[in-house]
């Protein structure tokens, strides 16, 4: 602070008085105590972003008056007579790069009359360009394994807070967590935890500075699966355009990683196989030079099993909370097919007994298209005691069968391979299974002369009211349930696949109130689309099958104007297997389905995925990892295919979607287009002309082994992509199941 000389004077005119006069009785009010401008650092700015700063002063006489009185201010920036710095900075011409910083030097006075007090101080305000945050590739993660990755903002005005953005997430197992500054330092994020979920995900992260601007940004992380311990394979498959059906288990051992890739061996492994054609081949032993490799930022991985019946080259995408998917690629001889990897919690039968449910499909000795589904009980010495079971035989359908003995026996506890028979009537099947829990075996059907058929069986699971069986769906509550079906012509030349939704009301009825039908199909039968509609029907859980005196979890299915009515065996609430009693023999599952209505934004996600049982050996085999990113309206795939024109792996595209406009909400029903269509048209009202895909979200439910997978996902190839983004229908289409 600085005071001017006629200050001085009055002071001593001030001491005259009070001497020589004493100035009794007229002593002046205390002058104003001194001017000081307050200390402190002036916040920072950003280009482009309104900017206001108070100045404060004390002492003194107010009003007072601010000025600067060297230097200058941001372009952009003025300050008011009362102190008020503001405005919004622009681009400076004279500034090399930002941050820049500028210095000045304001000054204030007072009202203090006949002279004014004043006071300087040298400020200075920092410029930086608008908040930034960039997308980003992560470093990739394990499953399982511990992760920690820094991120941070940039320019705007530090520090920074940070959250995940509008309806993304991270990957199950991370969270988001802003590290705390010091001294008002630029700060980052931290992404750590342990990922419980292989796949690639995006997810969107917002910055948020100290003067509350906002950056956003996505980022992509991979987290990698991988292969270790003890596996249960099944797969159909064609070996120069003649089917074959193979299972069995593998050991893998802890791989060994470089910054390219995990390798590992198969340290032992066991399958069985039936066909192509008559042969039948069991208890195979896999030689310790089979191994694996992984990628280490990728989910796709490769699988090498050396037998005496030659080599089988694999591609898998692993997941590490459900199954995985497999693609069968050798190239000589010439075999692909499409399967499941297994994760084998357990290699024993447990000794309680059950009851249990199956589906099967494959071929009967002509080569003709065959399925069935059934259920039988186990005791607890592993024999069967009751069953039932309906088989479809190239469209001869004799109706429900009951299944009268046969037995679980001879299986290794250390592989989980056995074998089992089933009689019904005079007929008795045997079957090589493998353990993959204690509730599912996998296996093949080993008799010669056929039928060849591969197998899932899976324990009942829930109980219904009274501890009476299982049931569709609870009394009095709707349910709906997605159907995956597939099944060809009678000379299996051309290929059929549906999906679709079926709706219950807990009380035998197949309806609807919204005047939707009660069961709806999208069927891709040789590359012709069209839709199964059926608006009621009803539905019963047969009360007994055959001696078995308590109800089966067999239902008959009644729908109303249809010519074949199919026959399920539940698993579980809502879950069953399906066997159709129509010429094309359709066989698959059926699952719970959970979210209606639903949301546009319930597509959002990552998901692992592949082909399940291909019918005709002109189908491609094909493995997925896929991102629907925020916001949507892209379907993001990575591929690889498998299929009679040989093997391509690295395949990448990016498929615009939309919510069905009819379909959508009540069923969860999206729509996949080429690339030439844009969202606004892509949609069921255009038929098969703009489609590549349609997909169904299933929700809830563990699906049923070999024909469903994990919940997630049910998709079903329409259109065949060509390079002018435009698309033909597709003749060989093929069930596509996800999940996570």
């Amino acid at each position: 602070m600085r005071w001017s000389n006629p200050v001085l004077f009055l002071t001593v005119g001030v001491l005259a008085c009070l001497i020589e006069f004493g100035c009794a009785g007229n002593v002046p009010n205390n002058p104003p105590g001194a001017l000081n401008i307050a200390q402190f650092n002036l916040s920072g700015g950003a280009l482009g972003v309104p900017y206001r700063q108070l100045l404060v002063a004390s002492g003194g006489k107010t009003p007072y008056t601010w000025t600067i009185s060297s230097g200058s201010l941001p372009p952009g920036l003025t300050v008011t007579t009362d102190g008020i710095i503001s405005g919004t900075p622009v681009t400076d011409s004279s500034c090399a790069s930002y941050p820049c910083t500028y210095n000045f030097t304001v000054k204030v006075t007072d009202s203090q009359t006949p002279t004014a007090a004043y006071d300087t101080a040298n400020l200075s305000i920092v410029i930086n360009k608008d908040l930034s945050l960039s997308p980003e590739t992560l470093p990739t993660a394990t499953a399982n394994e511990a992760y920690s990755e820094t991120i941070m903002a940039s320019n705007g005005v530090a520090p920074y807070t940070y959250a995940v953005y509008g309806s993304s997430q991270l990957p199950a197992g991370l969270t988001l967590s802003t590290i705390m500054p010091m001294n008002n330092m630029a700060n980052g994020a931290s992404i750590m935890g342990t990922p419980t979920a292989a796949g690639t995900y995006t997810f969107t992260i917002q910055a948020t500075d100290s003067v509350q601007e906002t950056a956003t940004a996505t980022f992509t992380l991979t987290v990698m699966g991988i292969l270790q311990g003890p596996y249960a394979i099944t797969l159909n498959g064609f070996q120069n355009g003649q089917p074959f059906y193979l299972v069995g288990s593998i050991v893998a051992g802890g791989p060994t990683c470089t910054a390219q890739s995990c390798t590992g061996s198969i340290t032992s492994g066991i399958i069985d196989q039936n066909g192509p054609g008559s042969t039948i081949s069991t208890d195979v032993q896999v030689m310790p030079s089979s191994s694996y490799t992984i990628p280490t930022a990728s989910n796709f991985g490769t699988i090498s099993l050396v037998t005496s019946l030659g080599t089988y080259n694999f591609n898998v995408v692993i997941s590490t909370i459900n199954d995985s998917r497999l693609m069968l690629s050798n190239t000589n001889p010439n075999m692909y097919g499409s399967g499941l990897l297994k994760k084998q919690a357990s290699t024993v039968i447990p000794n309680d007994g059950g009851n249990y449910s199956f589906g099967l499909y494959g071929n009967d000795s002509t080569g003709a298209r065959y399925a069935a589904a059934g259920m039988f009980v186990l005791n607890n010495s592993l024999a069967v005691t009751a069953g039932a079971i309906d088989i479809n035989d190239n469209g001869t359908v004799p109706g429900e069968q009951f299944i009268t003995g046969g037995s679980f026996s001879n299986y290794d506890p250390n592989s989980g391979r056995g074998t089992a028979t089933l009689t019904v009537g005079s007929a008795t099947y045997n079957y090589a299974f493998y353990i993959v829990s204690g509730t599912e075996f996998v296996g093949i059907d080993t008799d010669a002369g056929g039928p060849a058929t591969i197998v899932d069986i899976q324990e009942q699971q829930t109980a219904g009211a009274g501890g009476g069986g299982i049931v569709l769906c609870k009394s009095g509550t709707a349910c709906q349930n997605v159907l995956e079906l597939d099944g060809t012509n009678t000379n299996n030349t051309v290929a059929e696949a549906e999906i679709g939704v079926m709706s219950v009301d807990g009380g035998g009825n197949i309806t609807r109130t919204d005047g939707l039908p009660a069961y709806y199909l999208d069927q891709n039968n040789g590359g012709t689309l069209a839709s199964i509609q059926y608006t009621s029907g009803t539905y019963s859980i047969d009360p007994t099958c055959g001696t078995i005196s308590t109800p089966c979890g067999r239902i008959t299915v009644n729908l109303t104007g249809a010519t074949n009515q199919p026959v399920w065996y539940l698993v579980t609430t809502g879950q069953a297997f399906f066997v159709g009693t129509d010429p094309d023999v359709t066989q698959g599952t059926v699952q719970p389905q959970s979210g209606s209505p639903f949301l546009v934004s319930g597509l959002l996600g990552s998901y692992l995925g592949g082909t399940i049982s291909p019918t005709i050996a002109n189908i491609n085999n094909e493995i997925d990892v896929a991102i629907t990113p925020p916001p949507g309206g892209t379907w993001d795939l990575q591929s690889a295919l498998s299929g009679p024109n040989g093997t391509f792996t690295n395949q990448v595209l990016s498929i615009p979607y939309t919510f069905d406009s009819v379909y959508g909400a009540p069923f969860g029903r999206f729509n996949l287009c080429d690339t030439a269509v844009t969202p606004a048209n892509c949609d069921s009202t255009m038929g098969n002309t703009n489609l590549l895909s349609i997909l169904y979200l299933v929700g809830g439910g563990s699906g049923a082994g070999t024909t469903g997978g994990k919940g997630g996902l049910a998709v079903m190839n329409v259109g065949v992509p060509q390079a002018n983004g435009t698309s033909l229908p597709d003749p060989n289409p093929r069930l596509t199941l996800y999940g996570h």
